[in-house]
């Protein structure tokens, strides 16, 4: 992990969630547990709540506005610059919306 800029996931989780409320954006951060303990979590909140989604035809899934994409972009820019990761995935930070 010394490519991150944060000793602990303690560190890490306090740093994002600060950086994320300074940028206006409610989210639930934490990390992972068992296999993936290393991976950053950031949850921000039931899609179904939020205005810009809307269900597909076939009703299983949604489909995004470019509002809840760049909403995604900006959680995104901001995890990267603030804990050094390098992306979602392999970069282990996982962004979503239950």
């Amino acid at each position: 992990m010394s490519w991150r800029k944060h000793d602990s996931h303690k560190e890490e989780t306090a740093a994002v969630k600060k950086a994320l409320a300074d940028a206006g954006i409610k989210a639930k951060v934490s990390h992972g547990r068992g296999t993936a303990w290393g991976w950053l979590h950031i949850n921000l909140g039931d899609p179904k709540k939020r205005n810009g989604l809307k269900p597909t035809e076939s009703g299983n899934g949604f489909i995004y506005t470019e509002e809840e994409l760049e909403l995604h972009r900006k959680v995104l820019k901001i995890a990267r610059e603030t804990t050094g990761r390098h992306g979602e995935y392999d970069g282990e930070i996982m962004i979503s919306a239950q």
